[in-house]
C-alpha cells in the first residue's frame, strides 16, 4: 500500500484526532482516534466511505497496517456495496413516480427561459425548466436531487414525527426532542441527552421498518448500547426484533434520487 512517510505528515498524524489519507484501489480513507475504542476496527457505510477507528492513544503506523492487511476484505465489501446501491431513476417531461406521496411533474417552459422553478402541491412537485434543456442536464438534475430532499423532508414532519410520538406513547417511551435530518449512512439516532434523529430516506422504507427504525431508536432511551437488554425491549415492543433487522439491512440509502 503506498502512503506518505515523511517525517512531517507522522508527526502531523500523531497529534490529529482524524486523517484522510488516498489509498491505492480504495479510495480516500479516514482515520479516527476515539477514546472509547480499544482495538483497531474498520467500517464501511453503506455508501461506499471507509473509515479505520484507532485507539486514542494508538499507533497510526499500525492502523494503517491493519488495513493493509484487510484491504482484501475491504475491497470485496466496496464491490458488493456498489452492486447494491440504488441506481439514479430516468425522469421525463410529463409525470414522474417520485416519493411516497408525491408525484415529479417535469414541464418545459418558455415564460422562464433560464429559470428551473419547483411548485409543490397536493400530491406532485412541479419543476418547470426551460424548454430548451434536456431531461438529462446536470443542473435540472441537481434540481430534482434538491426537489427529491424537500418533499422527503415535508413528508418526514408529516409522517414520521407523528408516528413517533403515538410509538413513544403506546410503550411508555420518553424522548426529548426529535429531530430531521438528511443522514447518508444511518437511519436514526439517539443522543445521551435523549434526542432522537431520523433520516428523512426512512420514508423510503416500508411501513413496518419505519416503525422497527422508530421503536429502535426509543429502545435507545433506556438502552444506549446493543446488549442483550437492548435486544430484549426490541423484541418485546416488536415481537420479531432480528428477523426485522436482517429485512432492514438488505436496503440502501438512496442519496441520488
Amino acid at each position: 500500500m503506498e502512503y506518505q512517510k515523511s517525517c512531517e505528515l507522522w508527526a502531523e498524524m500523531r497529534t490529529a484526532e482524524e486523517k484522510k489519507i488516498l489509498v491505492r484501489d480504495v479510495g480516500e480513507v479516514t482515520f479516527r482516534r476515539s477514546r472509547r475504542a480499544r482495538r483497531v476496527s474498520i467500517r464501511i457505510s453503506s455508501d461506499g466511505k471507509v473509515q479505520v477507528t484507532v485507539p486514542y492513544r494508538g499507533s497510526w503506523e499500525k492502523a494503517i497496517r491493519f488495513l493493509e492487511e484487510k484491504k482484501g476484505w475491504v475491497l470485496r465489501t466496496l464491490q458488493r456495496i456498489s452492486a447494491h446501491q440504488p441506481k439514479a431513476r430516468e425522469y421525463r417531461p410529463g409525470r414522474n413516480r417520485f416519493t411516497r406521496h408525491h408525484d415529479l411533474v417535469l414541464r418545459p417552459a418558455r415564460h422562464h427561459p433560464s429559470a428551473i422553478l419547483l411548485k409543490v402541491g397536493e400530491g406532485e412537485a412541479t419543476l418547470d425548466y426551460p424548454h430548451q434543456m434536456h431531461p438529462t442536464d446536470p443542473r435540472l438534475r441537481e434540481a430534482i436531487r434538491e426537489a427529491y430532499i424537500h418533499i422527503l423532508r415535508k413528508e418526514a414532519r408529516e409522517v414520521l414525527l407523528p408516528r413517533l410520538a403515538e410509538l413513544a406513547a403506546r410503550h411508555g417511551y420518553h424522548y426529548r426532542r426529535a429531530f430531521l435530518k438528511n443522514l447518508r449512512s444511518r437511519w436514526g439516532s439517539c443522543s445521551t441527552a435523549g434526542n432522537i434523529n431520523l433520516n428523512i430516506h426512512l420514508m423510503e422504507l416500508p411501513d413496518h421498518l419505519i416503525d422497527y427504525v422508530l421503536l429502535h431508536e426509543l429502545a435507545h432511551t433506556r438502552h444506549r448500547n446493543h446488549g442483550p437488554a437492548f435486544w430484549e425491549e426490541l423484541q418485546r415492543t416488536t415481537g420479531r426484533a432480528r428477523e426485522l433487522d436482517r429485512e432492514l439491512s438488505h436496503y440502501r440509502i438512496r442519496l441520488d434520487p
